[in-house]
């Protein structure tokens, strides 16, 4: 009776034999997700000119892919039981590449977001379920490696999406960013069904919770819409934002009330018991938020600000994506010698100088300052990313393991999408109040006004521009100087912000008490 146990112990113990193969085929395919999720960013100015669309309406280009990656994620360790972890994964990427392709075929603004909402479904799976996969072939004493090895994909691919797609635009033009996943998720497809196995730990699903789905459903759409919105929504007493607001509340406490009293549920909230693996999911929730507001906000600062092209911004933000593979691969090699606190701890020490070098950034910054700070944030983010996922699930029983990474990219994603929003949000508010106030600075009868003034005066004036358009030039050049200090001192404020904002989560180390156990199998933990 003693040896299937003992069989399934030291199978565990020595993994898969095709787990590094295995490895390389799921990263692919998580590397194609994150890199359509951020290849859009600097390509976006030409997509509202091709579709006739405006900055509002383009937005959704982005945020319909983050919003239905949001709903799918927390329901992926469910339908994995539900239709099998190979056959939904596999699918996921199928429905993935199709949209893709889709997405570059697209006319018109409503087709580009219908399509990138498929795509996102199908990506929301290849993250979560891709984690699972990767702990389920390891040993535990390799999970630092295996993680390490993925994250490349993961971490990576966000961060040279930006110069993928600048390139692509440069030299082609927009679709030609979603067509280029299209080949490369053929292979993967390919390649999942010839050596990816299906799980050990099958759980037959016994009832699907439709009023669970739906009231997750509603609850995160809704939440994300709202955050998007805000700011066009009247939110005065029973108009729309308000109530969307009371509806959006409501349905996720009778969610969270559900889900902890059915025996089928499609999240298992119950794991969140365990204070480790919360306290990783809100760190990660933060670390997300701080990551892609940067992300948003850098293209504007180097195209709108500084002048590059789209070509040149992905060019200058590339030392990340380097960063961030050199940093992973060699957190990966040292995981299991260096205390995992110590290396976030490293981590959040090179972010944060990172940020401090970012905060200095303005209209007159040389080209040459520019990649150091860059490649710091990259190398902060890689030392962080790998002894975090291993903390994560280092006091999880195996079978949990796949709801967990379903419950802690959830946080990732959501966090990508908060993060977004409020980066636009503080970005234009803290512009128009430097706009103000140095507005306001220039006084006509200020002594230094008038010099100003007068000394553009005759500039033109002597480029030969007549006396009255001379006054209105000089008044238009006042004004393109401010409003450029104000941009360079809102950037200035809004790194020095996230960089702050993730100091605040520190404390939650506390709470991380489980160090992985490279000797012992993840089951014999418990």
């Amino acid at each position: 009776m003693a040896a299937p146990a003992q069989d399934d112990s030291a199978a565990q113990q020595e993994g898969h034999p095709l787990r590094y193969l295995i490895v390389a085929v799921v990263t692919l395919a998580s590397f194609l997700e994150g890199l359509d999720a951020s290849i859009i960013t600097v390509s976006l100015p030409d997509m509202m000119g091709n579709l006739d669309a405006s900055l509002e309406q383009i937005s959704w280009v982005s945020n319909g892919y983050l919003l239905a990656n949001v709903i799918i994620i927390p329901m992926t360790g469910w339908l994995a039981q539900l239709f099998g972890r190979k056959r939904y994964f596999n699918g996921s990427l199928i429905l993935f590449t199709i949209s893709s392709l889709m997405c570059g075929l697209s006319g018109s603004l409503g087709e580009i977001v219908f399509w990138r909402v498929m795509q996102g479904i199908g990506g929301g799976a290849l993250v979560a379920t891709a984690q699972a996969i990767i702990y389920e072939v390891f040993p535990p004493r390799e999970h630092a490696r295996a993680m390490s090895l993925w994250g490349l994909g993961l971490m990576v691919g966000p961060a040279m999406g930006p110069a993928i797609g600048g390139y692509i635009t440069g030299i082609l033009s927009w679709p030609w960013i979603f067509y280029v996943s299209v080949p490369f998720g053929i292979i993967a497809v390919v390649c999942v069904a010839l050596v990816v196995p299906d799980t050990k730990y099958k759980e037959k699903v016994k009832k699907m919770d439709i009023q669970g789905l739906l009231l997750l459903t509603f609850a995160i759409g809704s939440l994300q819409y709202i955050l998007v919105q805000q700011q066009s929504l009247p939110w005065g007493f029973l108009e729309r934002g308000w109530i969307l607001s009371f509806l959006c509340v409501s349905s996720f406490i009778m969610f969270v009330i559900r889900e902890l009293n059915v025996p089928y549920p499609v999240v298992d909230l119950r794991i969140l018991k365990n204070l480790q693996f919360t306290a990783c999911c809100i760190f990660s929730f933060m670390q997300a938020l701080c990551t892609l507001a940067i992300v948003f906000v850098t293209p504007m600062l180097l195209i709108d600000l500084m002048g590059f092209s789209a070509f040149e911004t992905g060019m200058i933000m590339f030392p990340v994506a380097a960063g961030t593979g050199i940093s992973m691969y060699i957190a990966g090699k040292v995981a299991h010698r260096v205390n995992p606190y110590v290396l976030i701890l490293v981590g959040l020490g090179i972010f944060f100088f990172a940020m401090y070098k970012y905060s200095y950034f303005s209209v007159d910054t040389p080209k040459a300052d520019l990649y150091l700070p860059f490649l710091l944030r990259g190398i902060g983010l890689g030392v962080i990313f790998v002894p975090l996922n291993a903390l994560a699930v280092a006091d999880l029983r195996p079978e949990q393991q796949a709801n967990a990474c379903g419950l802690l990219n959830l946080t990732r994603q959501f966090g990508s999408g908060v993060g977004i929003v409020i980066a636009a949000t503080v970005l234009g508010q803290v512009q128009a109040n430097f706009q103000n106030v140095l507005g306001n600075a220039v006084e006509p009868d200020d002594p230094a006004s008038i010099v100003a003034m007068s000394n553009l005066k005759r500039y033109f004036l002597d480029e030969g521009v007549a006396a009255d358009t001379a006054d209105l030039w000089s008044l238009k050049a006042i004004e393109i100087i401010t409003d450029g200090w104000a941009s360079s001192l809102a950037f200035e404020r809004i790194f020095a912000l996230f960089g702050i904002s993730l100091a605040c989560v520190i404390p939650l180390m506390l709470l991380m008490r489980k160090r992985p156990d490279p000797g012992k199998p993840a089951a014999a933990k418990h």
